[in-house]
């Protein structure tokens, strides 16, 4: 594999390396079908184990090689969560283990079948399947963990990395996914990031994984080393740098795949992996 992409199939838990190659492809995932396989030969993958899946506004993508497959949902912008977030479309309807967000659900329906028939095809041996997404992306591949893992027929997943985030479901849905997969998924949240505070918990919605937060310096923290209140003031401090910066958007600012790769890159320089 190229050393432009870098990854560690074995990896248990946090992986910085596998953080960055997955930030890679769940930004490259915003393109064209075009310049998707462009880059992912550039990447090293063979085009013909390329898969680009477009359904009614759900665009994902799969590469693999011999030692894994990769699944990335593309997301969408902040104002359409936003607007998903109203009280008349946070709607749930059932899901696997709790209900689910029902926007959530109707968009992962409509490819879910064709994924699970690209990962047929593709799969040559066992390869490991991890899967990445941002904004409505994150989301959505949260629930395709889920779909695949607790299926009549389980397809094992090693590892889910998601960036700016919403709540996926019910807190019956979070509780059900982390009893099998918090150790394999990883919620990255930059600062201020407004997605990820989408939907409301006052309407029973739940965050699922392992918490790893971005502060106003872009230090990267796990979920236990910080406190609710520290959370609370690290991400007013970030408010008011934005603010003495003219960036009176900041929570939108902070949602960007282009600043989580940054702040990914950046650690990646300084931190040894798994950390």
């Amino acid at each position: 594999m190229s050393q432009a992409f870098p990854f560690n199939t074995s990896a248990f838990g946090f992986s910085s390396t596998n953080a960055l190659s997955l930030a890679r492809v769940a930004q490259v995932v915003y393109k064209k079908n075009a310049a998707i396989t462009k880059q992912v030969v550039a990447w090293g993958f063979e085009a013909s184990r390329y898969r680009f899946i477009d359904r009614d506004g759900t665009q994902t993508c799969l590469i693999a090689d011999d030692e894994k497959i990769i699944l990335a949902f593309r997301g969408t912008e902040p104002t359409v969560l936003r607007d998903w977030a109203t009280d008349a479309k946070i709607r749930k309807t059932q899901g696997p283990g709790g209900d689910v967000h029902r926007g959530f659900a109707r968009a992962l329906g409509v490819v879910l079948p064709e994924v699970e028939d690209a990962i047929e095809a593709l799969r040559i041996k066992q390869q490991t399947l991890w899967i990445t997404g941002h904004s409505l992306g994150g989301a959505l591949a949260a629930l395709a963990a889920a779909s695949l893992r607790f299926r009549e027929r389980p397809i094992g997943v090693n590892g889910v990395y998601t960036f700016g985030q919403p709540r996926t479901g019910s807190q019956a849905f979070a509780d059900h996914y982390n009893a099998a997969l918090k150790s394999k998924t990883f919620r990255l949240v930059n600062n201020n990031d407004v997605v990820t505070r989408v939907a409301p918990s006052r309407f029973d919605y739940g965050h699922v994984g392992t918490l790893r937060y971005f502060d106003h310096n872009g230090q990267l923290h796990l979920d236990s080393d910080l406190s609710w209140w520290d959370r609370f003031w690290d991400r007013a401090k970030g408010r008011l740098e934005g603010f003495l910066d003219h960036n009176l958007a900041d929570g939108i600012h902070d949602h960007s795949m282009n600043g989580y790769l940054s702040l990914i890159e950046k650690h990646c320089k300084t931190a040894p992996d798994g950390t």
